[in-house]
């Protein structure tokens, strides 16, 4: 497994928290999509940053989607968490 570096984990979580999709930001920086969760996730690079810690921008963005219709699923995709934390959102 090649090491990524401190920067590279840096990038990945400005780019998930800005709302880029997790495929691109991937690609971008030169790494697996499953690398880019397991530096969401804490597993790689540090402190866990879990979809939990949703920002207030991510919440709103989250509610703007689902009043357009856009699936959970597909909302997940777009601001980089999963459906069950959408939907946590959603209800909460």
């Amino acid at each position: 497994m090649a090491r990524i570096t401190q920067d590279q984990v840096a990038e990945v979580r400005r780019r998930v928290e800005a709302g880029e999709r997790r495929v691109e930001i991937a690609a971008a920086v030169g790494i697996s999509r499953a690398s880019v969760d397991s530096i969401m996730t804490g597993r790689r690079g540090g402190p866990s940053r879990r979809a939990g810690t949703l920002t207030d921008d991510q919440k709103d963005r989250i509610r703007a989607l689902a009043e357009t219709g856009v699936s959970q699923s597909a909302i997940a995709r777009e601001v980089g968490t999963s459906q069950q934390m959408v939907s946590k959102v959603l209800r909460g």
